[in-house]
């Protein structure tokens, strides 16, 4: 069984709340084999609604019939369809296969290595709106405090390379979160009000709000 305690932890997920064998199975008769990870990602974290659906969706079995495409299994989309994340056909029968991005279904690029570090980044991305407690708005930084931040809160150690020219994760607690994207916009959550003011005090005086 896939190791989901990073993602479990951050959300203070105690129990499994995923899909049946037979609703995957549907999955399985448009793609035929299916990785290990996505499998068990399904069946143990699937129907968890801020983790999945916050923000960017994850397709959900029944509606997999509407994201056919003739290389890739499509399985999240970003909110407004902007994009969507896919595994290649050639890969599906790799257990922990890398993921790909697109924005228009015809150009792909390789947005993580591996498909547990494509959910644990996503987890993170999630909890930025899914957590208990989040900031009121983004933080426009400088690079000065961007130093700051990489001097005092540790990297998560995933990360998104295409999703708006990449996004990092910061923050020193299991359900803590500190996302800066490519352009220097920062948002922070954490999922216990100790973590939250931890952060918000530290956090709120760095930057410009937008």
């Amino acid at each position: 069984m896939t190791d989901f305690s990073r993602i479990k932890k951050l959300f203070h997920i105690t129990e499994p709340n995923g899909f049946s064998n037979d609703e995957i199975q549907t999955v399985k008769n448009i793609f035929g084999q299916l990785p290990e990870v996505f499998v068990d990602y399904y069946t143990e974290l699937g129907k968890i609604q801020n983790l999945n659906h916050t923000q960017d969706l994850l397709i959900v079995p029944e509606r997999f019939q509407y994201y056919k495409h003739d290389d890739y299994l499509i399985f999240y989309s970003e909110n407004q369809k902007a994009c969507v994340w896919g595994i290649h056909k050639d890969d599906l029968s790799k257990s922990d296969p890398p993921v790909y991005m697109s924005e228009d279904q015809k150009t792909w690029n390789k947005e993580t290595e591996t498909l547990i570090e494509f959910f644990t980044a996503m987890a993170y991305l999630q909890a930025v709106f899914g957590l208990e407690f989040g900031c009121d708005g983004f933080y426009q930084l400088e690079q000065s405090d961007l130093n700051f931040i990489s001097e005092n809160f540790k990297n998560k150690g995933v990360s998104f390379k295409q999703w708006i020219q990449g996004i990092n994760f910061y923050g020193n607690y299991d359900d803590d979160v500190i996302m800066i994207s490519s352009n220097y916009d920062m948002f922070y959550a954490a999922n216990s009000k100790e973590h939250f003011a931890e952060l918000d005090v530290v956090l709120s005086k760095l930057g410009t709000e937008l």
